[in-house]
Parts: structure tokens; C-alpha cells; sequence
């Protein structure tokens, strides 16, 4: 997202092959933020993340493989002979899958280590999971990458849609063993990939995953991530509902295009929302701002912190936070920045939208005329 050279890096794959030369960083801070500018981010985004790598003591993502993922309105996105990147359609499972490889390379370049549990797997959900059958660990630490990310794209082919959404039961289990595993004090991030409202045995499925998700927060130091991959109302309101109803660490994902459009009507689409902010916030993200953009409009303070991350580099001073500077400022980095893949127009565009902005940062002729109207009969009223 910071330089031309970078902007024509993958931004997602059309089949659940691993690529052939990612580019793992380790664990050690200056590789970490090499790793993420090579592949889109910023210098400040960079930075901010190998922060927040350091304080993550695993990233753990659940992916639903039931029956009603092999439905065919998922998407992903492609590249195409000139670099430029396109969404094209697929299934919820290939989706899914895209994204645990993604997510894959992803952290293996942050240098943290992650997890890929599948709900529905070969031995059945009462056996316990074991390592390379159930879920498959990608630790940079560990050995060669390349070969663990290989070990996923195998899981991933061997095991598509199947059974129920046993949601609850998998956490419940995850619960019982991270609690064991994780020894420091560092952050859990739990993301749910699904496409489907829970099932279980119980009389209450939904109440009984609710009860999961609480223990899950309470037992471990830990942030909840449900990442959606489905355009059903219900099954949408359902877990809207969800945040609504518990005060916990929980953050709600559509897909790309859905999460973009959320961003837009409530105000902040004066930003293209990219591929590159959608896996940050898919892996959950320990920076407030990320929470705030589908949740109420950046105020001057934030929209200043957002292009920060979207454009500072090493050599910049701190991003002014009066209005009409930061907007010229604004415009400057946005005309030497490159086209970006915008999720809501779903095609390559500028990275900010400079008449949004205007708007945003309360600048535009009609917010401007208003204000010197109310004035004037301000001060009309106080004349003697």
C-alpha cells in the first residue's frame, strides 16, 4: 500500500495452493517489519504490526467445513496477466480455504504462530485432536515454513464439506486445551470461520455456543474474531446479535465486499477498504482503530491515526491534526501512491477518495457555508 513495487503482490488466491516462494520473516523485529512492507503495508502499518506480533501468543482459526459451505457465493480474488487484482466467484469452502492460507503465510511472516482447526474432522467430534488429522500448526520456530504451509493446503484439500456446525463443542475443546498449552500471559486470537448458525445435541444450540464463547474469554487472555462467509440474513443476525448481547473482546467480519460496504455507509469510506486491512482485522488486531471502523464515524483524531497507517513513512513528522492540513497533506501521499484493490467498488481505485475525505474531515463548500451561515445568525442574534 506504500510504494508501487509492492502493490502488485498477491492479494489472494484462487485455489488453496500454498505459494511457492512466501516470504518468512522470523520472529526477529526489523525482519517482521521487511516482511510486511513487502508484502503491501506501510512503514507505520509495518511497524504497528510487528508490535502487535510481538505481544500475540497465538492466532488459532476455526474453520467451519460443514455440509452448506460447498454453496456457491463465496468469492476470492485473483490477479490478472497485467497484476491487476479482480474477485471472481467461488465457493463458501474455497473462500474459507483461500483465507486459511493466507492467514497462513501471513503470520509466518509476523513471526507468530497459528493454528488451523477444522469443526468437521476425519475422526469424528468426540476424539480428541491431534496435530496433522484435526488441525495443522504453522510455527516459524518450528522448522521450514514452507513445508507446514503444504501440510495445511493438504488438510484443507482432503477435508471439504461435511456434517453439521458443532461450534460450541470445538471451542469447548479448544478451551480445555489451549489452557494447557499456552504458558505465558500473552494474547489468544480466536477466529471463527463460518458460514452457518451453531448446532448441537443440546435443546439450545445457539445458547450453548454464547456459554462457549464466554468461557473461551474467561479462561483465557484471549480476543474472538467471527469471520462470516455468508450473505444469509438470519445467520447474520444472529451473530450481530451476539455483539450486541456479550460484553466481550469480540469483533464481527463479512467478507471484503460486505465489511467494505458496512465501512462506507457508516462513514468511513473515504479509504479504500483493501484486502491487505480485511486479513489484519480477519486475524483480529489489538490497535482500537480497527474495531471503530465498522462501529461509528473516525473523528478528526483517528482519521489523522488512519493515514498515518495507510501512508506514513520513517523520514515523515507525526500527520497534523487540523483539518484542512492533514486533508493537503492527504492529497499529496495519496497522488504518489498506486491504485489499490477497493472491496466495495471491486476494482483497482486510489487509495483515499479525496472528495470523501473532504466530507469527513468537515471541509466540503456545502459543510463549509453552513457553518458561516450559523454564524451569521449568531451573530445577527447578539447584535443590539
Amino acid at each position: 500500500m506504500a510504494k508501487c513495487s509492492v502493490d502488485h503482490q498477491p492479494e489472494g488466491f484462487t485455489s488453496i495452493e500454498p505459494e511457492v516462494e512466501p516470504r518468512f520473516s522470523g520472529s526477529h523485529p526489523g525482519k517482521v517489519v521487511k516482511a510486511m512492507e513487502g508484502m503491501g503495508a506501510s512503514w507505520t502499518m509495518a511497524h504497528l504490526l510487528a508490535e502487535e506480533a510481538s505481544q500475540i501468543a497465538l492466532r488459532v482459526f476455526l474453520l467451519d467445513n460443514s455440509g452448506s459451505t460447498c454453496e456457491a457465493d463465496g468469492h476470492v480474488l485473483r490477479q490478472d496477466l497485467v497484476g491487476r487484482t479482480e474477485q471472481i466467484p467461488a465457493s463458501r469452502w474455497d473462500e474459507i480455504s483461500t483465507m486459511a492460507l493466507e492467514q497462513a503465510e501471513w503470520n509466518a511472516c509476523l513471526g507468530v504462530r497459528s493454528e488451523f482447526v477444522l469443526l468437521n474432522s476425519p475422526s469424528g467430534i468426540t476424539e480428541p485432536s491431534r496435530e496433522g488429522r484435526d488441525f495443522v500448526t504453522i510455527d516459524p520456530a518450528a522448522g521450514d515454513p514452507r513445508a507446514q504451509v503444504a501440510r495445511l493446503a493438504e488438510l484443507l484439500k482432503k477435508n471439504g464439506p461435511r456434517g453439521p456446525t458443532p461450534l460450541a463443542y470445538r471451542i469447548r475443546q479448544l478451551t480445555g486445551r489451549l489452557r494447557k498449552a499456552v504458558k505465558d500471559d500473552r494474547r489468544i486470537m480466536l477466529s471463527v470461520v463460518t458460514d452457518g448458525i451453531p448446532t448441537s445435541t443440546q435443546s439450545k444450540p445457539k445458547d450453548e455456543f454464547m456459554q462457549e464463547l464466554r468461557e473461551f474469554v474467561r479462561q483465557l487472555n484471549a480476543f474472538v474474531v467471527i469471520r462470516l462467509a455468508t450473505d444469509d440474513d438470519e445467520v447474520v443476525k444472529y451473530y450481530n446479535r451476539i455483539d450486541e448481547e456479550l460484553e466481550l473482546p469480540l469483533d464481527i467480519l463479512d467478507d471484503l465486499t460486505g465489511e467494505a460496504k458496512e465501512l462506507h455507509a457508516i462513514g468511513n469510506g473515504w479509504f479504500a477498504y483493501t484486502p491487505l486491512l480485511h486479513r489484519i482485522r480477519e486475524g483480529g488486531a489489538l490497535n482500537k482503530l480497527f474495531d471503530l471502523l465498522d462501529e461509528r464515524t473516525l473523528r478528526l483524531p483517528e482519521i489523522a491515526e488512519m493515514l498515518e497507517l495507510l501512508f506514513r513513512r520513517p523520514e515523515d513528522p507525526p500527520f497534523p491534526r487540523k483539518a484542512s492540513e492533514l486533508y493537503a497533506l492527504a492529497a499529496q501521499k495519496s497522488s504518489e501512491a498506486c491504485n489499490v484493490f477497493n472491496g466495495r467498488r471491486r476494482c483497482m481505485t486510489p487509495l483515499v477518495d479525496l472528495k470523501a475525505l473532504q466530507k469527513a474531515l468537515g471541509l466540503s463548500p456545502f459543510q463549509q457555508l453552513q457553518r458561516r451561515l450559523v454564524t451569521s445568525i449568531f451573530c445577527a442574534k447578539n447584535l443590539p
